[in-house]
Order: structure tokens, then sequence, then C-alpha cells
């Protein structure tokens, strides 16, 4: 998972940024709300999936662009947040439904039909959203597992959805079966045991595989909240076995009375039984002293009985027989369910011996040693706790090696070492070779030399807000950034921007050891980044001197280019400084001017104002 820390979350300062920032801020509140939803559609970080496909933001935003850009706006991204939501409710819709749709047709088939109305009402709205996700499905984009090639083009969706095995596979998964209940009584009767038998065994046969849909939504929920790969299958185990348990239980409850509504061949037990089922509120106690056949009485009973009770029995009757522990001594000789009993054996045999397999490699290892990366995250846990680690200390520590393996480890060393010399350098060059093309300094180098370069790299991850370059040390190391952002701070603290995948930073320091460092890097995100050292870029160049003289005359030249445009701006900067002190000083002195000017014709005028009051009438002392 990609780890955010919010209450640390970065805050930009650039300029240009604030400005677009708070002109979002501005807009109205219908736009907010439509640009919101417009984003539901894109790839997101919170998706568990994203972080296994993209990276870092940076190819999370381009992938964004390609889709907005390059394809039609109803196209939904598989790792957006839509899609994150609609796994989660379709998850707890497709349970629903199919735990509903055996449970009705075997202990409901007979109740009152307000009961059946509610649920067929139930199935029914469980239908309509699974047709609405049935029909997300050829909006949305897919990955290609062979590849990890993101594919959102619609006319390569429609047609992967289109192949005829899987599109009549997912049409029954909704089809809207539950409107048979209505008349499922009516129809035991009428079409006869054969017709009611096969159209049992095809929702049993159609559905009973459909746990692993179910695991395919349900993978994204502990995903989503950081729960590790063994527990997840720990309880696909639990839930699948609770799945297939509930549909043989309910298959099992309603099979016996099938067979026995065959009307060629029914007793007056059979029938009494027929006729109690059929009654709202039947008088049970009377209908036993009528009757002698164990099985009709074990069913009357059963109507005098809820239907919690008969769905606990009949699924306490499931298990014996699937464990092989006893054998149904309730319904008559039929060749049948002598086979489908056989089966529910054999495949309980299967089953209930594999799920303690499962569960004793659980309980052997917490962490289920067998995945590697699961079984490192409990070394480390252990390691924390013998070293009395704080826990910000050990979430770095789970952190870095998400990102250096995402979820999947590797033994990169044991992996290479199996491979000639050849092969591994084209491994590297294949990784590595974009990012040391792309620099200044190596263009025009030979190949062999990019390649001894690449052969130099040494991979290092670093966190959200890790120092990798601070201002005013002294250089060793030149800087690739594979995935992730940083943002470059000058030593006075300004913000001055961001760098992505496949920038770098720090090259003078190859050719200039110990070039004190004039500006801070600090990671945005989780970063991976590859360094290249003086040392080992030095032995590499040494013996072609003259590829070493043109690369520091290239160096040379740009570091004066550099201290040119810093001179440029400087100068530029002091040039306004002074214009703005001489804007000011010509103010002030024009504002003196003006206050001297007033003050003199305050001064001229003083006495005549005084001469004018000293020849007006004199008042006496009362005023006139």
């Amino acid at each position: 998972m990609r780890h955010k820390l919010k209450e640390n979350r970065h805050i930009c300062t650039i300029e240009q940024t604030r400005i677009s920032q708070a002109e979002n801020r501005a807009l109205p509140r219908h736009v907010k709300i439509l640009r919101a939803l417009q984003k539901l559609r894109l790839a997101s970080d919170q998706h568990p999936s994203t972080e296994k496909h993209l990276k870092s933001s940076y190819q999370i935003i381009k992938e964004n662009e390609r889709l907005q850009q390059c394809f039609p706006a109803f196209i939904i991204h598989p790792f957006s947040l839509l899609r994150l939501y609609s796994d989660v409710v379709v998850f707890i819709v497709m349970n629903l439904h199919l735990m509903l749709l055996p449970f009705a047709f075997s202990f409901l088939a007979f109740e009152t039909r307000p009961t059946r109305h509610l649920v067929e009402y139930i199935d029914l709205s469980l239908c309509v959203i699974l047709v609405v996700e049935f029909a997300l499905t050829f909006c949305t984009g897919f990955v290609v597992l062979e590849t990890n090639e993101i594919v959102l083009n619609p006319r390569k969706i429609f047609f992967n959805r289109l192949r005829p095995f899987r599109l009549m596979y997912d049409l029954l998964l909704f089809f809207p079966y539950i409107l048979l209940l209505e008349v499922f009584d009516e129809l035991i009767v009428e079409a006869g045991a054969e017709a009611s038998l096969v159209f049992v065994s095809f929702l049993y046969l159609c559905n009973i595989a459909r746990f692993r849909d179910s695991n395919r939504y349900f993978s994204v929920i502990p995903r989503s909240l950081d729960i590790s790969q063994s527990k997840m299958r720990i309880v696909e185990v639990i839930m699948n076995t609770l799945y297939v348990l509930h549909w043989t239980t309910c298959l099992g409850y309603i099979i016996p009375v099938l067979l026995k509504v065959d009307s060629s061949v029914r007793t007056s037990d059979e029938e009494e039984l027929l006729a109690a089922m059929h009654l709202p509120q039947p008088n049970v106690s009377a209908a036993l002293e009528r009757v002698a056949n164990p099985f009709v009485r074990v069913r009357l009973t059963d109507l005098d009985t809820s239907t919690a009770y008969r769905y606990l029995r009949s699924m306490m009757i499931t298990l014996r027989v699937g464990l092989a522990s006893s054998e149904k001594k309730d319904i008559e000789e039929h060749y049948v369910y002598h086979w489908i009993m056989w089966l529910v054996m054999f495949l309980g045999w299967l089953w209930f011996n594999y799920v303690p397999v499962v569960l004793c490699r659980f309980f052997d290892s917490p962490e289920m040693a067998t995945d590697q990366y699961d079984k490192f995250m409990a070394n480390l846990k252990a390691f924390v706790y013998n070293k009395r680690l704080s826990a910000t200390l050990e979430r770095k520590l789970r952190n870095n090696f998400a990102t250096r393996f995402r979820t999947r480890y590797f033994d990169e060393e044991m992996i290479m070492g199996l491979f000639p010399s050849n092969l591994r350098s084209s491994i590297r060059m294949e990784t590595c070779r974009h990012l040391v093309a792309s620099v200044d300094l190596f263009k025009n180098l030979p190949y062999f030399i990019l390649t001894d370069i690449v052969n130099c790299l040494q991979l290092e991850v670093y966190l959200q807000d890790d120092v990798i370059i601070a201002a005013g040390s002294y250089g060793d190391s030149m800087y690739f950034l594979a995935a992730g952002t940083v943002a470059v701070y000058a030593m006075n603290g300004k913000e001055l921007g961001h760098l992505t995948d496949g920038a770098y930073f720090g090259e003078i320091s190859l050719i200039r050891r110990n070039q004190q460092r004039t500006a801070n890097v600090v990671a945005l995100e989780a970063c991976e980044i590859y360094r290249l050292s003086h040392e080992d870029f030095q032995n590499v160049v040494k013996p072609h001197a003259y590829l070493l003289n043109r690369i520091r005359k290239q160096a040379e030249q740009r570091l004066a280019m550099m201290k040119r445009k810093k001179d440029k701006i400087w100068r530029t900067r002091v040039q306004s400084i002074a214009s703005s002190h001489r804007t000011a000083h010509i103010k002030r002195d024009a504002g003196m001017g003006a206050g001297a000017f007033c003050a003199s014709n305050i001064n001229r005028t003083a006495p005549v104002r005084q001469s004018a009051i000293s020849a007006g009438p004199k008042l006496g002392p009362d005023g006139k």
C-alpha cells in the first residue's frame, strides 16, 4: 500500500501551484461536485492495485492524462475509486444473492405468499445491482497479467468481455431465477420430480464455483486494509467452505422432497406430506398419526419447527455425510440420491482434508512461512520487538521494504548470480538506460561506457520527508530518480520546484568532488533512486582521457552558464530593489515638497486672518 501521512502532507509553496489551488477553491460548488464525480473514474493512489503497476504520483498523473485525452469519457480506469467502491458493494451483493437463492428454493418454497414476495423483491433488487455491475465491466479497463499492460481501449474491452463462455457465465449470475419461487411448489407437482431435480441441479452446478468470483471482489478489501496475503488466503478458505457447505445443505434438504413427488409412484403417506406442506398452518400431530413412512414423519415434524432449525439440522447431516462419519437414514433407497450422496461424500473428503492442511500451515507459522514476503515481515516484527524500536521507526522499516519489493519478495543477488555477466548487464541496461541516457553529460557516450556506468548504479529507497541532499553538505554522488517525486528547496527554505520520474540531480559531483550543495532535496513520497558515486564514475571514465576531458569541459560550461544565469537573476533583483528605493525616495521628496508648500501658504494666510479678526466688530461681555 502507498502510505501517505496526512498530518505531514506536503504543502506546496510554488507561486503557480498556489495560484492554481486558490482558483480551484474559488470555483462554484456545483463545479467542484462535478469534478469530484469525474475524478472517481480516474486512477487513484488509494486503490490497492495502483502501487503494483503505477509506482509514483507522476505515473498516476500521466496515466490519467492518457485516459482523459485518448479515450471516451465513459471509460473507467481499473484502479479508480469508483472501481474500488463498486468491488466492495458487488462482493456484498453477490454473496447475499448466492446465499439467498438456494435457501429460498429449499426452505421457503412452501412458505406463505407474503414471505415469498418479500424474498423475491430482495433478490430482484440484488439482481438489478449485479446487472449494473455487468454493464460497468464493459466500461472498465483491464490489466493483461502476462505483460502488466493497462488496456483502456473500448474496442479491446468490449471483445475481452464478449468471449462466449464468459459472457454466458456472467449472464447466468443475475438471471432472475427467484421469479420461479412464486410457482415452485406447484411446479414440483405438475412438472414432476425429474424436471424439478434438473432445475435444482442446474442452479447448483451454475453457482457452486462462484466463490472464485467472490474471492476476486473480496481481495480488494484486505489489500485496502493492508492485511497480509496469508491471512487473506485463510479468510478466503473459510468463506469458500461456508459457501459450498451452504449450497450442499440446501441441495441435501430439497432433493429428498423432489424424489417423493412422482405422481406415478406416490403413496398415501407422501400425499399426506404434500397436502400438509401446502397448508399455511398444518395439523402436524393429526397427520403424524396417519402416516408410517419414516421420511414422511421426519418432514412432517420439520413443518412444526422453525426454518432456522431445519436449516441447521440439514447442515449437520451434510457435514456428517461429507466427513464420511455417518449415512443418511431418513430417506428411501433411491439411486439418484445414492449417487448424489456419494458425490457429496467424495467432495467432502477432498475439501475437508484440504482445509486442515491450510490451517496447519497457517498455525505452524503465523505469517505463512512459504510466502517469503510475509515471512520477512514476520522476521522484521520480531527484530523490532527484540531491539525495542519505536513504532515510528518500525513503520519506516516496513514501508521501505514494501516500496522495494511491492508485496513480491525476491533475492536479487541470488537471481542475478545465476546469469552470465552479459545477461546481467542487459538486465540493468533495460532497467536503467533511460535514466542515464537523459543526462546531458552522458550524451553521445559509447554504449560500453553507458553499460559500465549502469553497472555502477546502486538502488536506494527514500520515504516521504526523507532528506536526500542537504544544502551546505559536500557532494560525492549523482542521483537518478527512477520513481517518485522530490521537492527542491533553496538554502533560505524557499521551494524552487519538483522533480519526478526520470529526473536527475547532483551531476556536478561526478566532476568536482566535495562540491558544496546549494539546495535541499526532500522526498515527497516513497522514491526509488539510483545513486552513482564519484569514485565509480571516475573508475569507469579515467581510462578514456578524451571522454573525461570532454565531460569536464561540458561540466565547466554548464557551471559557467549557471553562474551567469544566477548573476543575471541577482543583478535583476538588485536593480529592482534599487528602483523601488528610488521610487520611494521620489515619493517621499514629493511628499515633503508638498508639505513645505502648504506650510508656507498657511504662514502667509495667518496674518490676513488675524487682521480680519482684529478689524471686525468688538463684542461686549454679553455677546452683543
